[in-house]
C-alpha cells in the first residue's frame, strides 16, 4: 500500500487521522463545515529494525513509534495532531514524559501546563530535522507542520499508559491555534499566559551526539527510565526545560 512503512524489517501499515477525526479541535468552524472528509496524518506504532530490538525495548516497558504529517492547511489553521495529556504515573505525582525526534522537514511542538482547570505555562518549541523535544511531566502536546513539506517524526514512550484526549477536545484543541498570521489564543479557554519559546534539548543529556538518531538507544535503554520513572528525574526535566 501507498503508505506502508519498512522500518529495517518491520513492515507496518499505519494508523490514520482523518479530518473528521480533527473536527471538535480546529480553529476554523466555518471552513469545516464545507470540507469534505480526507486523511491528515499516519501513525506507526512499536517499530523495530530487529525483532531482538523489539523484544528489547518491550521488556524495558516502552515503545518507538513514527509519525508522517504532509503538508496541509485545515482552513486558516496549519496541519497538526490531536493533541493529548498523559496520566499520573501509579504511586507518584507527577505524569509520564515523552520524547519526540524530527526525522524529516521541520515542526512546531505547542506544549501546555495543566494545573486544574488552568493552563499556567504554554511553551512552544521549533524543531529541524534531528533535533529532540522533551516533553515534561504536566504537559499536553501538540505537533505542528507549518511547512510545505512532510514533517516526518519519532517517538519514544512508555508503553504503561493510554493518551488522555478529552481535556484538549473539551477546550476545542490548545491554548493556541498556528495560523498563518502567527499564532492566536482558543477562546476556549478562560485565560492562557503568553508563549514562552525554547529550544530543543541538548542530545548530549541523552548520551547522544549532535543529529544523531535517536533509534540508536535501543543498545542502552536504560538512558530512557525517565520515560517510566519521571519522579526520579526532577533535576533531569529542569535542564531539559530550562529558559535557553
Amino acid at each position: 500500500m501507498e503508505n506502508t512503512l519498512q522500518f529495517g524489517e518491520t513492515i507496518r501499515e499505519p494508523d490514520v487521522r482523518l479530518l473528521s477525526d480533527m473536527k471538535d479541535v480546529l480553529a476554523d468552524k466555518e471552513w469545516l463545515r464545507s470540507a469534505g472528509d480526507f486523511e491528515l496524518y499516519y501513525m506507526y506504532r512499536e517499530l523495530s529494525r530487529t525483532e531482538s530490538d523489539l523484544q528489547r525495548i518491550r521488556k524495558a516497558g516502552l515503545r518507538y513509534d513514527i509519525t508522517v504529517i504532509p503538508p496541509a492547511r485545515l482552513g486558516k489553521e496549519f496541519v497538526k495532531t490531536k493533541g493529548h495529556y498523559h496520566p499520573i504515573v501509579p504511586g507518584a505525582k507527577v505524569s509520564y514524559p515523552e520524547i519526540y525526534q524530527v526525522l524529516e522537514g521541520e515542526a512546531v511542538y505547542l506544549l501546555q501546563k495543566a494545573e486544574g482547570e488552568s493552563i499556567p505555562d504554554v511553551v512552544v518549541i521549533e524543531a529541524e530535522k534531528g533535533d529532540v523535544v522533551i516533553v515534561p511531566p504536566g504537559y499536553g502536546h501538540i505537533s505542528i507542520n507549518r511547512s510545505e513539506t512532510t514533517l516526518k517524526m519519532a517517538n519514544w514512550v512508555c508503553t504503561s499508559f493510554s493518551s488522555v484526549y478529552e481535556p484538549i477536545r473539551k477546550a476545542g484543541g490548545g491554548a493556541y491555534y498556528l495560523l498563518e498570521e502567527g499564532f492566536v489564543v482558543n477562546p476556549g479557554y478562560s485565560e492562557v499566559p503568553e508563549i514562552r519559546r525554547l529550544e530543543p534539548v541538548e542530545p548530549e543529556l541523552l548520551g547522544l551526539e549532535r543529529r544523531e538518531d535517536m533509534y540508536g538507544l535501543v543498545e542502552d535503554l536504560e538512558r530512557l527510565r525517565f520515560l517510566k520513572e519521571p519522579q526520579d528525574f526532577a533535576e533531569f526535566f529542569g535542564e531539559a526545560f530550562e529558559e535557553n
